[in-house]
């Protein structure tokens, strides 16, 4: 037979009893910050303009040029910003040089024109992010997201157009580009991506070594084009502005992809400038010559035309002996001092894509470079950046106040029934004396 102590049960009673006002104190005292996530649900930024100079980033204390942001941080409705550059943005552009030289404006590097920036963050925590030309939009971020504004005053129907150089440097480049636009993309499931467009790009390059060879090369064709037109040919000298016209095409071609989406991320677009000109000087040169001498032939095969196509195919001759000590030279006299000279003024990186250290994903349309490596700055054009996103852990399940609350009844339900159970065990206890 078993005998229990009244003084124990009591005793044991108090310890429950203290128990449950721990349980309860405890409860009240849980901070409210401690429901809620330092993480947010998503986010996406779409800026149109990053630049550094000298290491210094000037346009981050613009906060108009700091882009369009969403941030979702409670899951309780998609956020979506679309943010032109406004005038005080655009103001500010302008003011920003490279030493003497403007980057923005109607008389600076850089003109930039139809472009936005745009961003939307999530309640399932995916986000979506887009910078650069409106007329990409459709295809990168949906129909009538972004809101356009202008830059200075690009070429007609181009969204960026850039002047480097002179002619009477080394090398003077002239770019239109008419699509340039960037977007990035973070799906629910964390997977981040991104996409650009450079398209309908024209290149113009002159300058000192280009024109030391076209001197040799533009009277020779003058004088042949000349005569051919007598008969008909109606032949003109690609060469006679003094600068040799470029596609996007003539520059893929000389980096040997079919297309600029096949170069990898972070190319250098214009390295492949000096083979893409003396690639074009030869092409353009032998369908000069080519055309000449097939109406010299046809001339010479008609009796009442015989002369004429002797004379034509001597002056074809003539033409092929001074141009073509040219053509076989133009790697020693035009691919590489243009190639010095292009990497010395500037470079044109296109889709570059980076990660950073907190997870936060960003495809760049174009980066260029001016100086040697960019030494002299930097200008990112068409950044799309989204994450890190932490989807719905960012999202308390209760509020700070229900969590009290809830946690306060928890302890109290402990402690009732506990002290239920040793009631009956003093019972039980009790019974059996």
């Amino acid at each position: 037979m078993t005998t229990r102590s009244p003084m124990s049960s009591a005793r044991k009673w108090r310890t429950v009893r203290a128990a449950s006002t721990a349980a309860v104190v405890a409860a009240l005292l849980i901070p409210a910050g401690a429901a809620h996530a330092a993480d947010v649900v998503s986010q996406g930024t779409g800026r149109l303009v990053e630049t550094s100079l000298l290491g210094t980033n000037v346009t981050d204390n613009a906060l108009a040029l700091r882009g369009a942001r969403a941030i979702n941080s409670d899951a309780s409705g998609d956020v979506t910003v679309d943010q032109p550059l406004d005038a005080s943005a655009i103001a500010g552009l302008i003011g920003v040089s490279a030493g003497s030289t403007n980057l923005f404006g109607d008389n600076g590097v850089i003109q930039l024109g139809a472009v936005g920036q745009y961003a939307q963050a999530r309640d399932d925590g995916s986000s979506s992010a887009f910078a650069g030309a409106v007329s990409a939009a459709p295809s990168l971020i949906g129909v009538s997201t972004v809101t356009p504004s202008n830059v200075g005053s690009p070429t007609a129907n181009q969204s960026a157009t850039f002047r480097l150089g002179s002619s009477s440097a080394p090398v003077g480049l002239s770019i239109d580009i008419g699509v340039l636009a960037s977007s990035a993309q973070q799906a629910a499931d964390g997977t981040q991506t991104g996409q650009y467009v450079l398209s309908d790009a024209d290149f113009a390059v002159d300058g000192t070594v280009v024109s030391g060879v076209l001197a040799i090369i533009n009277p020779a064709l003058d004088t042949l084009i000349s005569l051919a037109n007598t008969s008909g040919a109606g032949l003109t000298n690609p060469f006679s502005s003094g600068r040799v016209e470029l596609t996007l095409d003539d520059l893929t071609a000389a980096a040997g992809v079919a297309s600029v989406n096949d170069l990898p991320a972070g190319t250098d677009l214009l390295s492949f400038v000096p083979q893409a000109v003396a690639n074009k000087i030869t092409t353009q040169v032998d369908s000069v010559l080519d055309s000449a001498s097939a109406l010299a032939d046809r001339l010479r095969s008609n009796i009442f035309t015989a002369a004429a196509g002797l004379a034509l195919q001597t002056a074809v001759s003539t033409a092929q002996a001074t141009i073509s000590p040219v053509l076989s030279g133009i790697s020693g006299t035009l691919v590489t001092p243009l190639s010095d000279a292009v990497t010395q003024l500037a470079q044109m990186q296109v889709n570059v894509q980076s990660t950073g250290s907190d997870g936060s994903f960003t495809q760049t349309a174009l980066r260029l470079g001016l100086g040697p490596s960019g030494s002299l700055g930097s200008v990112n054009l068409a950044n799309a950046t989204v994450g890190p996103n932490a989807g719905r852990l960012a999202v308390p399940v209760a509020g700070p106040e229900s969590l009290t609350l809830a946690a306060g009844l928890v302890g109290i339900g402990a402690a009732a029934l506990a002290g239920l159970a040793l009631r009956r065990r003093a019972r039980v206890g009790a019974v059996g004396v």
